[in-house]
């Protein structure tokens, strides 16, 4: 009797882990980004990030394995992303969306994920308007206005009296312009000029001659990361710095770029919502993996942080739902969600599906003989400021 109830309970435990195995599926996350051109860093690092999320959690979710799909927009390319999202989720059915480095292409896949119910988090895509543009947007990593405000702020109470802003041409530029200029204009200040600069400027000397002229306390800029916004910082430090005129910036001075500008870069001040720099072990954990997967050389910058707090949501409905989550459970699910992440604490705002986290004000310094950002002040859990005066 006890050796056919011994053979029943065997057999049972055989059954159930058949079954676990049958159940058992490969959950497919496409991630549109670039990987080429002379923005393909922003692909790079959101690879990069991935991988170490994964390193640190596993590729799989109660059974189901994570597999990421990548494909490559080359850049500011509205067609090209529409084109790869009804790829991904036409053709490799992929169960989420992410990604998008730029606006113009999370913009043009907007009716698509929403005619799909795909749910979607973006990586980076700044502009203020972006997730209203489908519900089943979520976003990881920040708004311009979000982040320009602060700065504004921060200048109006230092001293700082005539401004000139200089912002790349497309729409994140006109969410930091709009921004900088009301705020700072409300703290008491004047703006003596808006200048709006094309995406593929390399030459940016003809823009500074004009700043030079009139002399003003400060240069607000706006960039698009990359080498045009190092461009930017090396071409103030070479014509307007030594005139005195002072550099004020949100993430153009991550530190991956810092040895490009050289020590030139002392003293800009910034302000973002994440600092390399941040103490806190979720980004202690995600340099020492960066730097043992990817070289000593690897340093982790806003990509980084938005990916691997992208999976971090992914990962979660995941866990939740299983391995076919609809849209509609995601996005529920993700409405108010909060957890601690490499730059710090964030939620997701539960009406407006966008980022709730905290914004530092920073300056480059040099420590342990490196150029870093180092955070003096935090605001904290910042809201989207545009989507308080614009309810939707």
């Amino acid at each position: 009797m006890k050796t056919l109830r011994l053979l029943a309970l065997c057999a049972a435990g055989l059954m159930w882990a058949m079954a676990t195995v049958a159940s058992a599926e490969t959950v497919k996350v496409g991630v549109i980004a670039t990987f080429s051109g002379p923005f393909a860093r922003w692909g790079e690092q959101f690879q990069q990030a991935i991988k170490v999320y994964q390193k640190q959690h596993g590729e799989s979710v109660n059974g189901n394995t994570i597999e990421v799909v990548y494909r490559d927009d080359g850049g500011p390319d509205p067609a090209r992303a529409k084109q790869l999202a009804e790829e991904l989720i036409l053709r490799e059915k992929v169960q989420f969306l992410g990604g998008f480095v730029f606006t113009p292409n999370a913009l043009s896949v907007a009716d698509i994920v929403t005619e799909a119910k795909m749910p979607t988090v973006i990586f980076n895509a700044s502009t203020a308007i972006v997730v209203r543009k489908s519900p089943y947007f979520v976003r990881v990593s920040q708004t311009i206005p979000q982040v320009t405000v602060e700065i504004a702020k921060w200048a109006a109470k230092n001293d700082f009296k005539r401004i000139i802003t200089a912002v790349t041409d497309y729409a994140p530029g006109y969410d930091a312009e709009t921004y900088f200029v009301k705020t700072f204009k409300a703290g008491g200040g004047e703006i003596l000029e808006s200048i709006r600069i094309p995406l593929a400027t390399t030459d940016f000397s003809p823009f500074y001659e004009r700043v030079l002229q009139q002399k003003p306390d400060a240069l607000f800029i706006f960039g698009p990361g990359g080498p045009p916004t190092v461009g930017m910082i090396n071409t103030w430090a070479s014509r307007l710095k030594p005139a005195g005129i002072k550099l004020l910036g949100t993430a153009e001075t991550q530190e991956i770029d810092l040895p490009k500008v050289g020590p030139a870069a002392l003293g800009v001040v910034t302000a973002f919502h994440y600092t390399e720099t941040v103490d806190n072990p979720l980004n202690k954990t995600l340099w020492a993996d960066l730097t043992t997967m990817f070289g000593k050389n690897t340093v982790p910058d806003l990509s980084s942080v938005a990916a691997y707090d992208g999976m971090e949501l992914i990962y979660r409905a995941v866990a939740k739902f299983g391995p076919r989550p609809t849209g509609d459970q995601a996005i529920g699910f993700w409405r108010g969600m909060a957890f601690d992440s490499p730059r710090g604490p964030i939620k997701i705002d539960e009406k407006t599906r966008d980022i709730i986290q905290n914004v530092y004000l920073r300056k480059v310094e040099e420590r342990d003989g490196k150029l870093v950002n180092i955070n003096f002040e935090t605001i904290p859990m910042v809201r989207d400021p545009w989507k308080d005066e614009h309810p939707g």
